[in-house]
């Protein structure tokens, strides 16, 4: 499971040994190149070239550009670009834009472009997570907006998160679930509101990885009030005042 230079999996040919050297990720230099896998980056700068974060493979950064998986992104700032979060998966941002790193669609075989988030001012946008941020009006995830969310009341809980109004999973509201007592209960895949406790809620998704909806079941009788998790080796077995559960049934 090393990097492409550690696994050996392809010949790289005009290399100048003496003066390799591994950037980080899957990016190599020489004194003339610079590579991203077994390719040679088209006009990067050996000299100049890094990673442009500690925790991000993707990325690299010379005195010209910013590069992903060895591509050139055009048109960001790159005195300016930084992460909005702590590695490559989350926003990027310039001086002007905030940038998703969620959606890169290139438009030739060389270049790349990442589409900036409409109406989302990279001065007031602020990091949740590295895939949830707020503005002072909306909550986003991976820049985009969620309707009629509150990012006032706004937290995130283990898989899932909630304000005021709503319970999100993966930035998608889940319906029929009462926001202002839901809880995740530690330790297992229960969650509970004041109606009653769930196991195993999980979004569906349509051939194309789109969530249309969230399946899941309600453990029948279950007291949400003294519903707690059973710690130990085994998983997904929990109690509550009458009754021991395993995999969301009574036992």
């Amino acid at each position: 499971m090393g990097n492409s230079f550690e696994l050996g999996n392809y010949t790289m040919k005009d290399v100048d040994l003496r003066s390799v050297e591994v950037i980080g990720g899957y990016y190599l230099k020489d004194k003339s190149n610079v590579y991203y896998q077994y390719h040679a980056i088209k006009d990067a700068d050996p000299g100049s070239i890094k990673m442009f974060s500690p925790k991000s493979y993707c990325f690299a950064i010379d005195k010209n550009m910013i590069y992903f998986e060895g591509h050139p992104f055009k048109d960001i700032d790159i005195k300016s670009c930084a992460f909005v979060g702590d590695n490559c998966f989350s926003l990027l941002k310039d001086k002007n834009h905030i940038y998703s790193t969620f959606s890169v669609g290139y438009y030739t075989d060389e270049n790349y472009i990442i589409q900036p988030v409409k109406n989302l001012d990279p001065n007031k946008y602020q990091p949740i997570n590295n895939v949830y941020g707020k503005d002072d009006n909306l909550v986003y995830y991976k820049g985009e907006p969620i309707a009629g969310s509150d990012p006032k009341t706004f937290i995130i809980l283990e898989d899932y998160a909630k304000d005021t109004n709503s319970v999100y999973f993966d930035g998608l509201q889940v319906k029929n679930l009462d926001a202002a007592t839901f809880e995740c209960i530690e330790g297992g895949r229960y969650v509970k509101d004041k109606a009653g406790v769930y196991f195993g809620l999980s979004p569906n998704e349509d051939p194309s990885g789109n969530v249309t909806s969230f399946s899941g079941s309600i453990v029948a009788e279950a007291d949400p009030k003294t519903f707690i998790m059973i710690k130990g080796d085994k998983i997904d077995y929990a109690r509550d005042k009458s009754t021991f559960y395993w995999g969301g049934k009574a036992q």
